[in-house]
Formats: structure tokens, sequence, C-alpha cells
């Protein structure tokens, strides 16, 4: 693992993953601590960013794939759902308290998530070890880090999805695109279940 892969890992945990940051959650680490998250991953990435082509990987992007892998995502989710009827989630009750959460959860989330869990964590142990038992073990540290026992079977079927997805497309693009879709969905859900 690269030295910038470490520290992108460091950053994750202290700011936007299960690290100590949720001992401190109010509106300043909601608001500021994702953006901080981002902007220092772009800029320890920005060698990498700065040689990718978008507009060819937008055009060489298989939204057949994001489609499929969508689904079954969804699918993932709405199994365990009716498996074990989970309660909300922490991001659920950040979501109700502070609006920025919306901007987290769609936006800078699948982004961060994906560059840690499935270009650094997966790319990590995939260069080591096949597929299977990479994609089994970032998937199972993907559902540990999202603290929800309840859905742990669900994150980590979700985390074996977006593993393939990004095997499949050698790009990244495909599974923040699924990231940010999957994690819009509720959002819509709610907020047309509000009452006028």
């Amino acid at each position: 693992m690269k030295k910038n892969e470490l520290l992108i890992l460091l950053i994750f945990f202290a700011f936007a993953g299960p690290g100590p940051s949720l001992f401190f959650i109010n509106k300043y680490t909601v608001s500021f601590l994702p953006i901080l998250s981002i902007v220092s991953i772009a800029y320890l990435l920005r060698k990498q960013i700065a040689a990718a082509d978008f507009n060819l990987i937008i055009k060489n992007c298989s939204y057949k794939l994001v489609w499929q892998g969508l689904q079954y995502c969804i699918f993932a989710h709405a199994l365990c759902t009716l498996i074990f009827k989970p309660s909300g989630i922490l991001t659920d009750d950040l979501m109700a308290r502070y609006s920025i959460m919306a901007v987290n959860v769609v936006l800078i989330g699948p982004v961060v998530e994906e560059v840690v869990y499935r270009k650094i964590i997966f790319g990590s142990l995939h260069a080591k070890w096949p597929f299977a038992a990479a994609a089994a073990v970032s998937s199972l540290i993907f559902a540990a880090a999202h603290l929800s026992p309840e859905r742990a079977l669900a994150y980590f079927l979700v985390g074996l999805i977006l593993c393939y997805v990004y095997k499949k497309s050698a790009s990244i693009f495909p599974v923040i695109v699924i990231h940010a879709l999957l994690n819009f969905i509720p959002i819509i859900y709610n907020t047309l279940l509000e009452k006028p």
C-alpha cells in the first residue's frame, strides 16, 4: 500500500469513517468534516485525478452494469429488511436533524467510501489475493464500519456487488454512481412519506 493510500485511510478513519468523530457529532462536525475529508483525499489523489480523462470515463461507463449493480444492491437491502426487519440507523437520525447530511450521504460519502473500500482496501487485497477472498474481506470491513449489526448482511452483500462492479468495469466511477443512487433512494422515499 502506498503512503498516500495510508494517509487516505487515516483521514477516513479520523474524519469520515467509524472513528473518533462519532463521539463529537454536532452541526459543525457534520458540516465540515466530510468536506475536509473529500478535499484532503482529492489532494492526495491529485495526480491520478489530473491524469484521468473524465470524458472517456463517462463515455466508457457501462450504464447497463450500473443499472444491474443497483438492482442487486436494492435486492440485497430488501431481502435483509424482510428477514431481519431492522430499525433505523444513525444516518437516518442525523438526516432528520441536519439538512447538510443529504449532501454528505449522496455526494461526499459515496466518493470517499468507494475510494477507501473499493479502490484502496479491495484493490490492495486483490493485488495479492483471489477476487473472492479480497471481496469478502473488504466487504466485511465495509459492513462492520457501518456500525449496524441488523443491517450487516445487507452491507456485506452490497460490498460484494460493488467489488464485482469495480473489477468488471475497471473503474471507480460506476461504483460511486451505484452507491450515490442507493443512498439517494431512501431520501426520496422518506420525502414522499412526509406529510404536507
